[in-house]
């Protein structure tokens, strides 16, 4: 008799997983009661005391999180990272060595559609799923070929689940017609799913995203059985904002991570439209200083700032200088981050939760600081840098694929969240871009075997520019770009085509 274990049973649908699972012949483990699947010394206990073999595991998304960006606090975001990524990440790790040593077996994710879909009040959720979603992508690379199997369901709305209706989305209104079968699927409706995706027939799936939401997703309307003329829809009165092609740039732009590579590309190009700058670095000072002396050399008009993005106190003191210096702020950049590729089993609780804490963790402080701020100025902007692997696996830095994920997720909740007020907010998503060092210098310990590389290709690869990060901040920051929000625009020269 083969065991699976369900590492969460919170939810109508593990509860009712257990159960079928248990009528097929499986034996059923779950955790006990005060587990915390974060603690891997934890996880290690309950998982040396799983009868074998394994037939797979079963991670379901924690309860949701209901949490704006504003209301957010610090014990939240904490909250948040431990039972989503954190946890995902431990229990994958743990359990990913005894499939490993078995050479078969299967982890699925019972996620949410919200990985990909922004709701606009639970960005710490939709964050958390999306980066449990980069978590399944690279251990398909990474495990399958010890041939364990790894599998991302995003489910829709189910019965049992709270409502969770918005003034800021037509996502959850009328849920029941949204689907094709006009009602609300059943917690049982998941269990043929995912008893398939147990066995070896599955393998053809392995670092599949199964979008298990009955269309709901994709719902715009119907057919009306009637000919008669469809009654017109409101839209918003917008007046676009004026072109100042004629009129100095005033607006006050803050980039973090500024002090060389990408960040300073951004500086250059934003000083160069006329902007007010404040370069932001935490560790490499002396550049940041020789960046500062170029743009003021060009005529432009800076200052520097150090601080740790991960300290709620020295980012909350990045927008009160600046606000000092300079009497507003109307354009955040968050670019500051960290890459100690690691694998799987290199993190420990602690280097992941620090590295979220910076990467993710530091755009959401930056904008919450900024936000009044933003509020009042006539052309606000809020981009983040984020990375094409935020959606394609890297299999040399698991934890970097998450917290990017997370972000891709943090700029669509903000875009939706934020719309009310007339702030827009975007991700660059960076393939490699040709910078003088990361931060670290982290070693690279992965490789492509020769025979996955085409010697005779036509166009070979080229890295991106810092210049040309910043001439794409600078056009979402013109008025031409105020229609851009929520968007996730990849620049990596065509690299992710190949």
């Amino acid at each position: 008799m083969k065991t699976v274990v369900i590492t969460d049973m919170r939810s109508p649908q593990a509860r009712a997983l257990e159960a079928h699972l248990s009528g097929l012949g499986y034996r059923v483990a779950t955790p006990p009661e005060g587990i915390r699947l974060w603690k891997e010394a934890e996880v290690r206990a309950f998982a040396d005391a799983c009868p074998r073999p394994l037939a797979g595991v079963i991670h379901p998304a924690p309860p949701f999180l209901r949490c704006g960006i504003e209301e957010a606090e610090e014990e939240t975001l904490a909250r948040a990272r431990d039972e989503g990524p954190l946890a995902a990440w431990c229990v994958t790790k743990i359990f990913g060595i005894i499939l490993r040593e078995q050479r078969e077996g299967s982890i699925i994710f019972l996620n949410s559609v919200h990985a990909e879909k922004p709701m606009g009040y639970g960005f710490l959720f939709s964050a958390g799923c999306a980066a449990v979603q980069m978590l399944s992508r690279e251990i398909s690379q990474d495990y399958g070929t010890d041939g364990v199997r790894s599998f991302f369901v995003q489910r829709g709305p189910m019965e049992g689940d709270p409502d969770l209706k918005s003034d800021l989305s037509h996502f959850y209104c009328g849920t029941d017609l949204r689907y094709p079968l006009r009602e609300i699927p059943r917690a049982d409706q998941l269990n043929d799913l995912t008893a398939f995706l147990l066995t070896p027939g599955a393998a053809p799936l392995c670092g599949s995203d199964l979008r298990a939401d009955g269309g709901m997703t994709l719902y715009y309307g119907e057919r009306m059985r009637e000919r008669r003329p469809a009654p017109p829809r409101k839209f918003a009165d917008y007046r676009p904002e004026p072109a100042a092609a004629d009129e100095p740039e005033e607006r006050v732009a803050l980039i973090t991570g500024s002090g060389k590579g990408v960040g300073a590309g951004i500086a250059r190009a934003l000083s160069a439209a006329g902007m007010k700058c404040v370069i932001h670095c935490n560790t490499n000072r002396q550049m940041a200083e020789e960046l500062l002396e170029e743009i003021r050399k060009a005529g432009g008009e800076a200052i520097l700032l150090q601080a740790d993005v991960s300290d709620p106190a020295q980012a909350a003191g990045l927008v009160e200088q600046t606000v000092r210096r300079f009497g507003r702020l109307d354009v955040l950049v968050n670019n500051a981050a960290m890459q100690p590729n690691l694998f799987i089993d290199e993190y420990t609780e602690e280097s992941l939760g620090r590295l979220w804490n910076i990467n993710f963790g530091g755009y959401w402080r930056m904008i919450r600081a900024a936000l009044p701020w933003l509020k009042q100025s006539p052309a606000p902007r809020i981009i983040n840098i984020g990375s094409v692997h935020g959606k394609r696996p890297t299999c040399f830095d698991i934890g970097y694929a998450m917290t990017k994920g997370g972000i891709r997720m943090l700029t669509r909740e903000a875009a939706l969240e934020l719309q009310p007020y007339g702030i827009p907010v975007n991700c660059l998503s960076l393939g490699g871009v040709r910078i003088e060092f990361k931060t670290g210098h982290p070693e690279f310990r992965s490789r492509r075997p020769m025979e996955t590389i085409n010697r005779g290709m036509r166009n070979p690869d080229r890295l991106v520019l810092p210049e040309e990060v910043g001439a794409a901040v600078r056009f979402l920051c013109s008025p031409a770009g105020a229609a851009e929000t929520g968007d996730c625009i990849r620049i990596d020269c065509g690299q992710m085509l190949k």
